[in-house]
């Protein structure tokens, strides 16, 4: 009998020690089935199964009628026409509070936030890479839908380190804006598929493709308006966060930039390919102000600001104009797709 029990206990010893081989010989297959450390080389789609999202921020309000952000943040200070058939409703044009609001027949499409200030949720300006991966995993592929329409985007490598996406339940996205310099977010672009899909600006990976046709859109100098107020608000907001006074309009060099993109006619999109090349308005520049040590950005072919600035904020030639007290002054000039800022001082 007791030999029996020696058999049997020597039986149960080997079962216990065969399921503990693979543990001890390879201890990274037990890690990768434990949830909330997943390998890291796993395949993007096994790192998506936590999107989208649940709603816990601003991103509710993508999809709600404009009433229902107002009933609790007030009248906007300005509304404005955009390109496109909507409006941007403008909350707040400070440091602290800056806010637009795009609305599309009374229904909320996007929010576009610089405000330092805003409570947005679990994602806040100010974070840095290793605060947004505390929160959630930084997907590359991404399905949406729009209308009945399904379609598929990629994130490029470059887009995930200055604007990567986030995906929400209720059909909406963030777009976390990093500033170049500090890699820390200096912005946020909450959008719905549609508003999303408007900017074509991530690339569509789907066999289906996206597209918006701006350049059938008409020339709105009512919109075109709208775009100089927020650009000037927008670098008035990022010289403050810089550390630096805002710029201060200047009618000299307001009468340069008119010349040389003007507010009360058409601008022909063949033309505007050599008569607003960088060294024609350079030396346009030159020829009406001689004696003045003036600077410029010229951009195109964005019809919205949030976008322009979005890719502003990519380029370090923008960050001088931020960043130095030197330069006080500057214009703004818009038509259609075309953006001009000029700007007067001594920067070295």
């Amino acid at each position: 009998m007791k030999f029996f029990w020696k058999i049997a206990l020597s039986f149960c010893i080997l079962i216990v020690v065969a399921y503990s081989l693979p543990v001890v010989l390879n201890p990274a297959e037990k890690i990768h089935q434990q949830p909330g450390f997943p390998n890291p080389e796993a395949s993007s789609t096994d790192a998506e199964k936590g999107y989208p999202l649940p709603v816990t921020g601003y991103e509710f309000y993508i999809g709600q009628p404009i009433e229902a952000y107002t009933a609790k943040h007030g009248e906007p200070l300005r509304k404005g026409t955009a390109y496109g058939g909507s409006e941007w409703w403008t909350f707040g044009d400070t440091a602290q509070d800056f806010i637009q609001v795009g609305v599309k027949d009374g229904v909320i499409r996007s929010l576009f936030i610089l405000g330092d200030r805003i409570d947005t949720g679990m994602f806040t300006i100010g974070m840095n890479r290793d605060n947004i991966l505390d929160e959630g995993y930084l997907a590359k592929d991404f399905h949406l839908s729009v209308g009945k329409q399904e379609y598929a985007l990629e994130v490029t490598d470059q887009q995930q380190m200055l604007t990567p996406l986030l995906q929400f339940e209720n059909d909406s996205f963030l777009m976390l804006l990093f500033d170049v310099q500090t890699q820390t977010v200096y912005g946020m672009y909450f959008l719905s598929n549609e508003a999303l899909m408007d900017m074509e600006y991530y690339p569509v990976s789907s066999d289906k493709k996206y597209e918006v046709k701006k350049q059938e859109w008409l020339r709105d100098a009512a919109s075109d308006a709208e775009n100089a107020l927020q650009i000037k608000a927008a670098l008035a907001v990022m010289r403050t966060h810089h550390g630096v006074e805002p710029l201060q309009a200047n009618e000299e060099l307001q009468a340069v930039a008119d010349q040389i993109i003007p507010r009360n006619e058409e601008i022909n999109d063949f033309t505007a390919k050599f008569a607003l090349s960088e060294q024609r308005i350079s030396n346009k520049i030159s020829e009406l102000l001689p004696d003045k040590t003036v600077y410029f950005l010229f951009n195109e072919p964005f019809y919205d600001v949030p976008q322009l600035f979005i890719a502003m904020m990519q380029d370090e030639k923008i960050y001088p104009f931020l960043q130095d007290e030197r330069i006080k002054n500057s214009a703004v000039a818009c038509n259609r797709q075309y953006h001009l800022i000029v700007f007067g001082g001594q920067p070295e």
